[in-house]
């Protein structure tokens, strides 16, 4: 990780007449315990599942929903009773949910317009969600690079041509960038909706998603033919809460590129470095040099609130109190300007927040939503540690299964990786000239491990290699790939003899076969806890309460 651097079981009592209103004003539907379900949960959580999983709005599915809540909750409960509020990770994720309520507060305050639901917004989700697509597309970090892509479409170039020098991902380099089918919520929101527009055949302008851009060419669409005003009156309580969160999703992805936009930062030199040290090609600093760097300027930016300029020591200080999922997603230079851009955005929004005076009850009622949903993700983790699987299931599942346990074939490769094409290009003309490729990238690669691997990468799969997996494969043995860049650096790759596919050993595959298992072997386990749970926590549902559900659908 690059930050290192920086730093469903059981029955339902039914009972009558639960208490009126939870403390955000919405009419209990459970209590389990000293928690509640309110009737806001489960009209969300039924929304999601009729629009998403396009189910009918049933008593019978409304009823799953109002148990799958239950069971969630007594995992909370169970969790709260257990101490987990004195953990050192709940203050983290509290204070970040507290920042993030802020920030969901000030959406709401500054798109309050566009927050609206009409009823064109439904019926346009409506058809969307009974519509699939088959589509291509080609991946930029930036506008300026994915509208070259665009042009170069354009000009008659493939996407065939592009995805292979455009993908990382070997199976979106093989296929041209295409997606295959895919329907309803499948894809980001903003990449949907240019689908569902998009002529066909048609190649789009940079579409803007949460990660980047994408170049979209769609291939067909299809929508259900038979869908009736019916179909539409059954759902439509379910669509419009659906859309209205969808909408609150979208305007504060809009809003927050907006206010990086207003941000501008600018990184200095002590960001080069930073990543220079996390990735080990520049050495440590010693004790006094380091308090000294650490001083440093790392990212300017325009806000008068946050002071216009982080040092690397702040930077540091707001890394420490991420999650470490988050800390985990940062691993490379790319990825790290967006965490640190993403900090500033946070940081910005919640400022901007205060200054509009947004706190209040509303606030602590959403951070309350946020610390049980990380509460429930928490305690599902934990029980998936605890979860022991027998040494003769594996076993079983691997003898039962040979064909999905199959090392792929390989070629042994040795790589050397360096700044810019001059020194790939002069390197490679050494090598013509029969220069040690060892002794070569023993001085020059910056591969961390290069001076004593002498560049060596072992038998590699065509997916290891990522976009130059295809280039290695196709070559013949002994010959030179390259130079080829990526991410901003050049590689030289030698390919050397193919190792064909063989049946894994049992010790090769246990990993894997684990993986398999672990699913239904932690649904046990979770069923098993919300039993014992059960008899700690007393379950009481209010049937009554859902009649506002009921009546909705009818």
């Amino acid at each position: 990780m690059l930050l290192a651097a920086l730093l469903g079981a059981g029955g339902i009592a039914v009972g009558c007449g639960a208490e009126a209103a939870s403390p955000g004003g919405s009419a209990v539907v459970a209590r389990v315990g000293e928690g509640a379900v309110t009737l806001n949960e489960v009209s969300e959580a039924f929304a999601d599942l009729v629009v998403r999983g396009g189910l009918d709005a049933s008593p019978e599915a409304l009823d799953a929903v109002v148990q799958s809540l239950v069971h969630r909750r007594l995992l909370i409960e169970g969790a709260y009773a257990d101490g987990i509020e004195q953990t050192d990770d709940y203050r983290a994720a509290l204070a970040l949910a507290e920042t993030k309520a802020l920030l969901d507060r000030y959406t709401a305050h500054a798109l309050r317009d566009e927050l609206q639901v009409t009823e064109a917004d439904e019926r346009e989700a409506f058809v969307m969600m009974n519509t699939t697509y088959d589509a291509r597309h080609l991946y930029a970090r930036d506008r300026e690079t994915a509208e070259r892509l665009r042009q170069r479409l354009l000009a008659g170039e493939t996407f065939e041509a592009l995805a292979a020098e455009t993908f990382a991902d070997s199976a979106l380099a093989a296929s041209g960038g295409r997606l295959g089918a895919f329907g309803h919520d499948e894809m980001d929101p903003a990449f949907e909706a240019a689908a569902f527009r998009l002529p066909i055949g048609e190649v789009s302008e940079p579409v803007r998603t949460a990660t980047g851009y994408s170049v979209i060419r769609v291939d067909a669409r299809a929508s259900n033919p038979l869908l009736t005003e019916d179909d539409f009156a059954r759902k439509r309580h379910q669509i419009r809460r659906y859309v209205a969160k969808r909408k609150r999703t979208e305007g504060r992805f809009r809003l927050s590129r907006e206010v990086r936009d207003d941000l501008a930062p600018r990184f200095t030199d002590a960001f080069d470095r930073l990543v220079a040290f996390a990735t080990g090609v520049a050495p440590n600093l010693d004790a006094e040099a380091l308090a000294e760097w650490r001083r440093q300027p790392l990212v300017r930016f325009d806000s008068d609130a946050l002071g216009g300029v982080w040092t690397v020591a702040d930077v540091e200080d707001r890394a420490a109190s991420m999650t470490e999922r988050q800390r985990a997603a940062v691993q490379d230079a790319a990825t790290l300007r967006d965490f640190i851009e993403g900090l500033l955005v946070r940081e910005e929004l919640a400022a901007r927040a205060e200054a509009e005076g947004l706190g209040g009850p509303a606030i602590r009622e959403s951070v309350q939503r946020q610390m049980d949903e990380w509460v429930f993700s928490e305690a599902k983790r934990r029980l998936r540690l605890d979860v022991a699987i027998p040494d003769d299931s594996l076993r079983a599942h691997f003898s039962a299964h040979p064909d999905a346990y199959v090392v792929p074939e390989r070629v042994r490769a040795r790589e050397i990786l360096v700044a810019t094409r001059a020194e790939a290009d002069a390197l490679r003309r050494q090598l013509a000239d029969g220069a040690d490729f060892e002794a070569l990238a023993h001085g020059h690669s910056l591969r961390p491990g290069a001076a004593t691997a002498g560049g060596d990468l072992g038998a590699v799969t065509r997916a290891q290699l990522g976009r130059l997996g295809g280039a290695v494969f196709d070559a013949t043995p002994g010959s030179l790939v390259g130079p080829v860049e990526v991410a901003g650096r050049y590689v030289l790759v030698e390919r050397g003899e193919t190792l064909p596919p063989r049946p894994m050993t049992f010790a090769e595959a246990r990993p894997l076969v684990r993986e398999a298992l672990d699913a239904p072997f932690a649904q046990r386990r979770l069923a098993a806890a919300v039993v014992g749970l059960r008899d700690r926590f007393p379950v009481r549902v209010d049937r009554d309460a859902l009649a506002p559900l009921l009546s909705a659908r009818l």
